[in-house]
């Protein structure tokens, strides 16, 4: 009997090692298991991290405005790393701007200053990445609403300056581990790059405007007589030929000339008759339709162009205009002839009178002299 319990206990014995071995190789199989998929989800997320890289790099490449770029990258990192939100916030003068989100709208305000929150705040100011993560949603502004368990912000600065920041929220918990911020942080030095590249694209694309703006005065300014700021005679040269070369329909034009300007000028002085010159270029200017253009063809003669109208037309607004010199109380109007200040006036039409330039000024010159011949104060239109 003891001889077959000494056998019974050494049984159990081997028993016991047999399953300590068994146990013990488990272990190590699992613990091997454990590694390579460790391996494979490290490598799996270098390789999206170089897919992503070599999209970004695409994105920046291609000449689209740097919000849409954002936009496009944000979109990226939503779908390769399988998160429920990315949002990237720029620090402006004006304060935080959403440059690329897909959070709700309505609760897009309570992210823009997640910033300057009690959890996220000191990483910030200290430009290291915010890890927070937990079994329940996380206590900051709208991630109840929206149910986050974990979330990863980075700080987005630019040669040491706060250019703002980039939040990644997932509805799971521990969701971004140790090997996943390493990565997330190579792709964030992209995300301020492309921020810096839109500041400069802003600063070109004013300077550019301010100097289109600067270069249409210049121009306005050649083509303008600068004593009485109606256009010049080359500028009226240049339209005319445009007129002629481009449009078949009827165009008019009036010749009108002060009368009796040089008693003006004699009993007032030179610097009165500039003046009278200046008050009436603004008086005609301000009598003319939407697409009539003022020139100043030479000392006291001034030249209208009605685009695309008739002379019967153009000989109705150059009565309306000529009566309106009459009735204004111009300075020392009273020492000219009959006590008034007038303008003569002589128009005409192409096709109807001519189909050449000169010599459609020459018709309106001469109908001019005749409105002079007849006693002034008058348009002739034929």
């Amino acid at each position: 009997m003891e001889e077959l319990m000494e056998i019974i206990a050494i049984v159990s014995l081997i028993v016991v090692i047999l399953l300590l071995l068994f146990v013990t190789f488990l272990m190590t199989r699992i613990k091997g298991l454990m590694e390579v998929e460790k391996n494979y989800t490290i490598m799996t997320k270098n390789y999206s991290t170089v897919t992503i890289l070599q999209e970004i790099m695409v994105i920046l490449g291609n000449k689209i405005p740097s919000n849409k770029k954002l936009e496009r990258i944000n979109d990226i990192l939503i779908n390769r790393f399988d998160i429920a939100y990315s949002t990237i916030v720029e620090r402006t003068e004006q304060g935080n701007i959403i440059k690329a989100t897909n959070v709700p709208s309505d609760l897009q305000d309570k992210i823009l200053t997640l910033d300057g929150s009690k959890i996220f705040n000191e990483a910030m100011c200290q430009n290291f990445p915010k890890y927070v993560t937990g079994l329940k949603t996380l206590e900051y502004p709208s991630a109840d609403e929206r149910d986050v368990r974990s979330a990863l912000m980075f700080p987005l600065y630019r040669e040491d300056e706060y250019r703002g920041f980039w939040l990644l929220e997932d509805i799971r918990g521990n969701t971004f581990d140790n090997g996943a911020t390493v990565q997330l942080s190579i792709i964030k030095d992209n995300i301020t790059l492309v921020i810096q590249n839109n500041d400069y694209a802003v600063n070109l694309e004013n300077k550019t405007a301010e100097l289109e703006v600067a270069n249409k005065k210049l121009e306005e300014m050649a083509n303008r007589d600068g004593l009485t700021g109606a256009f010049n005679k080359a500028f009226m040269h240049k339209k005319l030929d445009e007129v002629f070369r481009g449009n078949r329909r009827s165009n008019s034009i009036a010749i009108m000339d002060i009368d009796y300007f040089k008693n003006y000028n004699d009993k007032n002085g030179h610097m009165e008759g500039d003046n009278l010159l200046k008050m009436l270029s603004q008086l005609i200017t301000d009598s003319l339709r939407e697409d009539d253009m003022l020139f100043r063809f030479g000392g006291e003669e001034f030249v209208i162009l009605f685009s695309d109208t008739e002379r019967k037309d153009a000989v109705m607004v150059a009565q309306r205009i000529r009566q309106k010199v009459a009735d204004f109380v111009f300075p020392y109007e009273e020492r000219q002839p009959n006590g008034d200040l007038t303008i003569s006036v002589g128009v005409a039409s192409s096709p109807d009178d001519a189909t050449e330039k000169q010599r459609l000024l020459e018709i309106a010159d001469e109908r001019l002299y005749k409105a002079k011949s007849n006693g002034r104060n008058q348009v002739i239109g034929e």
